[in-house]
């Protein structure tokens, strides 16, 4: 049974929305993909990486975060930006933010099956999963992505309390464990000198790594029309999340890097996973066993959560008339966006298996799925970078359009330092990341400029026929005022 009444209110609270930003950044990362990537640039010092990445993504969100205090939008990002810039540019910036999702869904996806074929690597003696084998877990993923996006969202919210609660236990215990036992603790893992390249090698990796640690962690907005005080709850939610994350991947990587020493931390950047690497030796086999379950239930909801926010985005898209299709705003007896779920789990593991099967063509069984994985980790990145630096800068213009005065000490600090700041960051991370890029990373940076561009004359032609929709974030502030 269906029905057209809108999305369901009051369904989650500040934790359950606080946990949902915990899924989407998801904690054993921070022993998995996150670990490698912080001890490739800082070596022993990995654990500053966390630190210096959650002030930057914190501060550079800051016009995000007071969006939160002004309406509540399933649409997320682009709400903002049609408040600031009109509905031209904020339909632009929801088919960005709606393609970001469709590669992060891919992302999650083959990096849920990654993480069955890396921790085999080591589980198993250099077991390696057959082509169709892995392909069929991503598409599996995407089965169980729907299931979770169409149950009761009070539900749901529960299961993704569970997933970051267990997943902070095992490495809370495995953390205490290889603490007490190592020879190797030291305070130098927070010396900034000791990273190979010293501070500055520590903050370009900070800038390359850390703060995109966070990329997903402004999933409360997509779920604000159905939160308890979202007006007080949503930014609330979003920086308590980073901030268990943060806390969590300081003592994780410390844990890591301290198992195996500051003369051999940087052999940890070589380990596909760099958590199992430093703790099996300390703790065995069975334990290896456990945290893999635990990190699969982990990263399934890391990707079942952003997931659910493109559904919201979807939905907000089409109630606004936008995309024109009545189809993805029906929403279910639970109050779910249930055809969007159903849209989202198609067009996701479309794209998914053909990115799989062309990388693991051009590039083997062996190393396939890491280039598919990472290629479409390098096009989230790219696409992040475009649908955040365009809201964050209308923040200013919103302000003054609704007659505030921009030049007051907190208004210019949020809506003009901030986002400049941030896009500074911005700029120069996607510098760094994207200057040298190689194959296959090249050709999907390519072909994020190409989408871009496409977006841009859909965008224009509906401006032309009068077809751009409505604009459902205007009329939700105009009551809230």
């Amino acid at each position: 049974m269906s029905n057209s009444g809108g999305l369901s209110k009051d369904k989650v609270g500040l934790w359950s929305m606080a946990f949902m930003t915990v899924a989407a950044i998801y904690p054993m990362a921070m022993a998995v993909s996150n670990a490698a990537a912080a001890v490739t640039y800082a070596g022993f010092a990995a654990p500053l990486v966390p630190i210096f990445g959650a002030i930057l993504i914190l501060l550079a969100s800051i016009p995000i975060l007071e969006y939160a205090r002004l309406t509540s939008f399933a649409g997320g990002y682009y709400g903002l930006t049609e408040l600031g810039f009109g509905k031209a540019v904020g339909k632009f910036v929801s088919l960005m933010n709606l393609v970001y999702f469709l590669f992060f869904d891919v992302l999650t996806s083959t990096a849920f099956a990654y993480v069955i074929y890396s921790s085999l690597t080591y589980l198993l003696n250099g077991y390696i999963l057959p082509s169709w084998i892995y392909v069929l877990i991503s598409i599996l993923f995407f089965v169980a992505m729907y299931i979770v996006s169409v149950v009761d969202l009070k539900v749901a919210a529960k299961w993704i309390i569970f997933s970051g609660v267990i997943q902070i236990i095992i490495l809370l215990a495995y953390g205490a464990y290889v603490i007490v036992k190592t020879p190797y603790n030291s305070l130098q893992a927070f010396n900034p000198n000791v990273a190979p390249g010293g501070f500055s090698g520590l903050f370009l990796g900070v800038i390359l790594a850390g703060f995109l640690f966070y990329t997903g962690y402004g999933v409360p907005l997509f779920f604000s029309e159905e939160g308890k005080a979202s007006f007080k709850n949503v930014w609330k939610a979003i920086i308590v999340g980073v901030l268990i994350s943060t806390g969590i991947g300081i003592y994780a990587m410390y844990s890591e890097v301290v198992a195996i020493g500051l003369s051999h931390a940087s052999n940890l950047s070589s380990e596909l996973s760099p958590g199992l690497a430093a703790y099996i030796p300390y703790l065995g086999l069975a334990a290896g066993w456990l945290f893999f379950i635990v990190a699969l239930l982990g990263q399934a909801f890391g990707g079942f959560v952003p997931g659910m926010s493109f559904t919201r985005l979807l939905y907000a898209m089409g109630r606004d008339k936008f995309i024109g299709s009545e189809f993805l705003t029906k929403v279910n007896s639970k109050g779910s966006p249930t055809n969007a779920a159903l849209f989202n789990a198609i067009a996701g593991s479309l794209v998914t298996v053909i990115i799989e099967l062309l990388m693991i063509h051009f590039y083997g069984v062996s190393q396939g799925p890491f280039y598919a994985l990472f290629l479409a980790g390098s096009m989230v990145v790219a696409l992040w970078f475009i649908h955040h630096i365009i809201p964050e800068l209308a923040l200013a213009f919103y302000l003054h359009k609704s007659g505030r005065k921009v030049t007051t000490p907190r208004n210019f600090l949020i809506s003009v330092v901030a986002p400049a700041g941030g896009v500074v960051l911005f700029v120069y991370a996607f510098y760094e990341g994207y200057s040298s890029l190689t194959e296959p990373y090249f050709g999907g940076l390519i072909a994020v400029f190409i989408i871009a561009i496409i977006a841009a004359i859909v965008v224009a032609i509906k401006h032309h026929n009068g077809t751009l929709g409505e604009s459902y974030v205007s009329k939700n502030v105009q009551q809230k005022a």
